[in-house]
């Protein structure tokens, strides 16, 4: 019998050592026991639980088990940066156990040698100074590093893709395409470098269909899955949920072990297929079984390990590890950790590196007082067995962190305090680097959500809330308003630090607040969930006036995001009062009323906000350009509203001279140019904004819009197909593409595809309204109405549907049913909006009800005063009603009703159906 190597004896070893989770264990062994025809069956074990509680140990287990069964496996950790980097770790394990890959091996070699031909080739270009005046040739190389960053791809960056200037990349992103289509000719070349997944995952599943042919199971474990999730969740559940890349064979077992509970967007369909197991720490029991298997037997031992370890796994075996003296003694949390014989620099060097959340080599230079060498220190840091994540952002694991940091805090104070304060100021200067380096112009608020930014910003506070909570913590609060108004993420990300610095500073004020603050977040972190968020930071002492009054701007504006107008229209109102003559507590009221439809008041405010900024300016206060611009923008967005293009278009120009480049103005005024009928013009401004943030949604959906105007469907679908790669709304970018079926007349193609978008959001009130147009161009009234019926039983202020159920029961010639819909219209609105009015003095006029319709055109004026089109068709059908009531004739149709005019009756463009799909 050949003699074990070192590694079986260590296998050997730990599997004696392996106790307790017999259910888990015995749960994955009665699956592969069964087929896969059994109903039983689950193709998918997600394992979650906190770090150090055994995940890896029980994955490893779990592997051991299916090799004794014949399975062919593979593991994966986070090693690995993106899907093509785990398909070759696979192809390289089912290598050695004698199945190799080798088709895709093939492939996978191609992409690598593509990826490089490309990326040296841009860099050639970019070296011999070829390429236009903006550099978009210098960009290449980042091009095509910027879509390989998106699936993790580029080997260094990691954890820090997220801070790569994406706005500098996308510019000339589609020349480089073209170039690499013209550089490879083959298209499959171009795929592999552009679009990896599509090209090499049907590879993949060909090979994993056969070599499953030849084993029992086919068993792939994921471990540390928190980390490799963003760019494998999707990927996974579409390789063997869905047919998109092929078909995954029947005996193919995943395991995915990971700190986090399974996306329930991504996984929840499957409940039958999948079982999902969280992990717990280890009883008392178990705790004892396990120190027997590693030989400590001594009652006052086991106990200390117990008590210290609270059976958390990786605790009870670091701390079985030194039983001894320190153990026995009771000896402090880090010399369990650490082992006594530690040399005292190790040991100080780990006790100040204990102090940041997380690690790099400047991190670690500014904890230590005499950091020496940061590189090998941070090397020797990470090779500890409590710190986890090396591969991206390292952090001690938390429940050997927190002793340390007590012993830090409790027994150096005012080491505690200078490292903190070094490690504050560290942060302080990298986020003053990215905003130096930050592309200027029109960014605005957005930038505080990048991530990098975001980070480098609440770490900084972190570290002087633990340096001096009683002064810190106000200016935290005043925050806190922002993250709430940047999206859940930052306002969770914000919460955190709150309560992480509570923890570990001891101050009980700092814990309180960050353990309110993520209740509130973990009930809702919508709109509603973060404007209740803000609420706590109005109504609750510790915020000056000025954080106050910031506070109860953010919740009025998150009151508008939920569609609580009301509600913000009262915090307005407590603005006033605290704040009195602020210009933007009149321009956000304006904004407030733009959303009910009431247009006359928004304009009204306007011009309050204006004269308060004026006073300001007199009072020696002068405006900053951003501030005049957005003022402008909102008179130019009110314009648009009220279909007053032209202005729109002025104003909108306007504030773009005030803050150039600024994308949402940007895409305001392409709105306008869309109902002006100038597609060509809205391209050229959505370029602009595109240019500035690839990600923007909004643009991209109208840019869509626009190009299927111009006649270029392809250009039109890809921006839907960019879009949908954003996952924002995908109910949003399905409604767009059914709208492109309808405006080309395929109406059969629309209702379906306007039917997809209902089933991904049933609330989506849009799609009812497009379906509706769509079922009565194919002649089926009944069903257009029903559907308008249901959109206005979800909103009955839906002032389209409305109306356009009025213009069906007059094609139907159902007078009564036509008026009862314009009443209706008129009451749902609160008789605030002058086109109700308006339609129904043409539907009364055209009825020979002459002094009725006077009376609705004089409402309408008397409401929208300033609008000159409602006065012209009031003139119009004024002289026409005396010309008829002379001579007894019929009422003819106005001019404004010709087709090369704005029609009130039926207009896609202006208060129609074709100009709400994208929220603009």
């Amino acid at each position: 019998m050949p003699r074990p190597s070192l590694q079986d004896l260590i296998r050997l070893r730990r599997q004696g050592a392996f106790v307790a989770r017999e259910r888990e264990l015995g749960l994955f062994a009665r699956n592969l026991d069964g087929a896969p025809s059994d109903p039983t069956h689950r193709f998918l074990f997600h394992v979650h639980g906190v770090g150090g509680v055994g995940k890896s140990t029980l994955v490893r287990e779990w592997e051991r088990l299916a090799v004794g069964r014949g399975a062919l496996t593979a593991y994966v950790d986070d090693s690995v940066h993106s899907v093509p980097e785990v398909m070759a770790v696979v192809a390289e394990q089912f290598a050695r156990q004698g199945r190799p890959l080798k088709a895709l091996e093939k492939r996978l070699e191609a992409h690598r040698r593509r990826v490089h031909e490309a990326l040296a080739a841009s860099g050639a270009d970019a070296a011999g100074g070829s390429g236009d005046g903006d550099g978009a040739s210098v960009v290449s190389s980042a091009v095509v590093r910027a879509g390989l960053v998106g699936v993790g791809m580029v080997p260094g960056v990691g954890a820090f893709a997220p801070v790569v200037d994406g706005e500098r990349l996308a510019r000339g992103a589609d020349r480089f395409a073209a170039s690499l289509s013209a550089r490879f000719r083959d298209q499959d070349d171009v795929r592999l470098v552009l679009d990896p997944l599509r090209a090499l995952s049907p590879v993949l599943l060909a090979e994993l269909g056969r070599v499953a042919e030849e084993v029992p199971w086919t068993a792939l474990f994921f471990d540390t899955y928190e980390n490799t999730a963003p760019f494998l969740d999707a990927w996974l559940r579409d390789l063997t949920t869905t047919d998109r890349y092929g078909e995954a064979p029947g005996n193919l077992v995943l395991t995915l072990a990971g700190r986090n509970r399974p996306d329930p967007v991504l996984w929840g369909d499957h409940p039958d297929l999948a079982a999902h197991l969280a992990l717990e720490p280890l009883t008392e029991n178990e705790t004892g079984r396990l120190l027997d298997a590693r030989g400590i037997h001594d009652e006052g031992a086991r106990r200390a390990v117990w008590e210290g370890s609270a059976g958390l796994p990786v605790l009870v075996t670091t701390l079985a590890d030194h039983p001894g003296d320190t153990v026995l003694a009771g000896a402090t949390a880090v010399d369990r950790f650490l082992g006594r014989d530690a040399p005292p620099e190790q040991r100080e060097a780990a006790l100040a590196c204990a102090l940041p959340r997380t690690l790099d080599e400047d991190v670690c230079a500014a904890a230590t007082e005499e950091p020496g060498d940061p590189a090998a220190l941070f090397a020797t840091l990470t090779a500890l067995p409590f710190v986890s994540g090396r591969e991206g952002a390292p952090r001690y694991h938390d429940v050997v962190r927190a002793p340390m940091l007590h012993l830090r805090r409790t027994t150096a104070p005012a080491r505690w305090r200078a490292a903190h304060l070094r490690l504050a100021a560290l942060h302080e200067r990298r986020y003053d680097e990215l905003v130096g380096c930050a592309p200027t112009g029109g960014a605005g608020a957005r930038d505080e959500a990048d991530p990098a930014r975001l980070h480098a910003r609440l770490e900084a506070a972190y570290h002087r809330l633990c340096a001096h909570p009683a002064t810190a913590l106000p200016e935290l609060l005043a925050e806190g308003a922002t993250a709430a108004r940047l999206g859940a993420a930052p306002a969770r990300r914000w919460a955190r630090t709150l309560a992480d610095a509570g923890r570990d500073n001891g101050d009980a004020a700092t814990r309180g607040w960050g353990a309110d603050c993520l209740a509130v977040l973990d009930e809702d972190d919508g709109p509603e969930g973060r404007a209740r968020l803000a609420g706590l930071l109005v109504d609750r002492p510790g915020l000056g006036e000025q954080a106050r009054a910031g506070a109860l701007h953010a919740r009025a504006a998150l009151h508008r995001e939920a569609g609580a107008l009301a509600k913000a229209l009262a915090d307005y109102d407590r603005l006033d009062a605290l704040r009195p003559g602020d210009w933007r507590t009149a321009m956000e009221r304006a904004v407030a009323h733009r959303q009910t439809g009431a247009y006359a008041a928004a304009l009204a405010h306007l011009d309050e906000a204006e004269s308060r900024l004026a006073a300001a300016d007199a009072g020696g206060t002068e405006p900053d350009p951003a501030s005049l611009a957005r003022l402008v923008r909102e008179r130019g967005e009110t314009r648009r509203h009220l279909g007053q293009f032209e202005e729109a278009v002025t104003l909108l120009g306007q504030a773009l001279g005030l803050a150039p480049g600024d994308p949402g103005t940007l895409v305001s005024r392409a709105s306008a140019h869309l109902s002006l009928g100038r597609p060509e013009l809205a391209v050229a401004d959505l370029d602009q904004a595109l240019g500035r943030r690839p990600d923007h949604f909004w643009a991209l959906l109208k840019r869509a819009r626009a190009h299927d105007s111009l006649g270029d469907r392809d250009a039109a679908l890809a921006d839907l197909a960019r879009a949908a790669e954003l996952a924002q709304d995908p109910a949003l970018v399905i409604g767009e593409r059914a709208e492109i079926h309808r405006r080309a007349g395929e109406h059969t193609a629309a209702v379906a595809a306007f039917g997809e978008a209902i089933a991904a959001d049933p609330g989506y009130l849009w799609a009812y309204g497009g379906r509706a147009m769509a079922h009565h161009a194919l002649g089926d009234t009944e069903a257009a109405v029903a559907d308008l019926r249901h959109a206005l039983s979800g909103k009955p202020d839906y002032l389209w549907a409305r109306l356009r159920l009025a213009e069906i029961h007059h094609e139907q010639g159902s007078c009564e049913a036509e008026f009862e819909e314009y009443d209706e219209a008129v009451a749902a609105t609160g008789g605030r909006l002058a086109r109700p009015y308006v339609l129904r003095a043409q539907a009364r006029a055209a009825h020979r009800e002459h002094q009725q319709a006077l009376r609705d055109f004089d409402r309408a004026l008397q409401i929208e005063p300033g609008d000159e089109r409602v006065r012209e068709l009031a003139e119009e059908w004024t002289r026409a009603c005396a010309a008829a009531s002379a001579d007894g004739t019929t009422i003819p149709e106005p001019a404004a009703e010709a087709p090369d005019a704005v029609s009130w009756r039926r207009s896609d463009s202006s208060w129609g159906h074709g100009g709400t799909s994208a929220g603009w």
